[in-house]
């Protein structure tokens, strides 16, 4: 091999050998994860419980920084752009990875593009919720009722995940009559919801568990293709006859595309580690999710399959890009 040819390939090797020995380096600075939305939600609690466990394993801190607005868009949109060199992660969830991609025109980030995947934390059902007061105990009932009075139902919607859960209720149905009134978070739509403002949701079960215990709200369905371990006898959408519905929430680690490899099989096997142990598998279910774990390709693949799935609902629910 010649002088010239020898100095090709070494300078062709040397930034493959160049991101070796950083993601060897790694970590020796502290890690910032984004969660792209207010503290005290369910996408911030689980990123904490996660991150809170995160650092020992690493040897580095692990700061927690809420960056909320634009349903999840800003924090996403800040991670994608950030250096992919595992010091910054996101704590994702449907809307920011997958959702927003499919209803929203301007989108300052393809999430397909400029994010990828670490590692699945758990999986949320959604569950189908209407005041005790509206006097449905089954999801027959209340299409009978919306189709007999057209003006009865009213759903509440506190985003976009939120409002396709319902339209794909709606299309998979075969038309459900209602109205939507949007809501700027959970809370107030869950207060119009006790109140009998409005008389739907399909929202995730953590945030109304306390109301089915009181009796204030009654759950029709849960979301998933298998019933909710805290909700046994509530059936399934398909058990209830809407054939084909499937849906559910989930919290899962993210970080910049083009982060190496070796960082993020490293950032999975500790926070499946975490997500596994008894404390935190104890604190998930108490929170009314479900634990998942797993791998990057794992993750990857779940990923692919909420592409898939949500890109159908919303050709399903004839839903245009705002």
């Amino acid at each position: 091999m010649n002088l010239t040819r020898r100095a090709a390939l070494g300078a062709l090797a040397a930034p493959a050998l160049a991101g070796t020995a950083s993601a060897q380096a790694w970590p020796n600075r502290s890690i910032r994860v984004i969660v792209p939305f207010a503290a005290g939600g369910t996408t911030d609690l689980m990123t904490r419980l996660v991150a809170e466990r995160l650092g020992g394993p690493l040897g580095q801190n692990v700061v927690i920084e809420n960056r909320g607005g634009a349903f999840g868009m800003l924090g996403a949109d800040s991670v994608a752009k950030a250096p992919a060199d595992g010091y910054t992660l996101l704590g994702g969830s449907p809307g920011p990875m997958v959702v927003n991609s499919y209803v929203y025109k301007s989108l300052p980030y393809d999430a397909e593009r400029d994010l990828c995947g670490v590692c699945m934390v758990a999986s949320v059902p959604y569950v189908m919720a209407v005041p005790a007061s509206l006097g449905v105990n089954t999801v027959q009932e209340l299409i009978a009722l919306a189709r007999s009075r057209p003006d009865a139902i009213n759903f509440a919607t506190s985003g976009m995940a939120s409002r396709l859960t319902v339209e794909l209720f709606r299309a998979l149905a075969g038309g459900v009559p209602m109205e939507m009134v949007q809501y700027r978070g959970g809370t107030p739509a869950r207060t119009d919801l006790l109140a009998g403002r409005v008389q739907l949701v399909i929202e995730q079960a953590p945030a109304f568990m306390e109301d089915f215990r009181a009796g204030t709200l009654k759950a029709l369905a849960v979301g998933g293709a298998h019933r909710f371990r805290l909700l046994p006898d509530v059936p399934t959408l398909q058990e209830a006859g809407i054939a084909g519905y499937e849906a559910e929430a989930w919290m899962g680690y993210g970080a910049p595309a083009g982060t190496p490899m070796a960082i993020r099989q490293r950032l999975a096997a500790e926070i499946d580690k975490i997500v596994k142990s008894p404390e935190v598998q104890e604190r998930l279910i108490s929170w009314g999710s479900e634990p998942v774990g797993g791998t990057v390709e794992d993750m990857e693949r779940i990923l692919a399959a909420e592409r898939r799935r949500w890109s159908e609902v919303v050709r399903i629910s004839g839903i245009e890009k705002e």
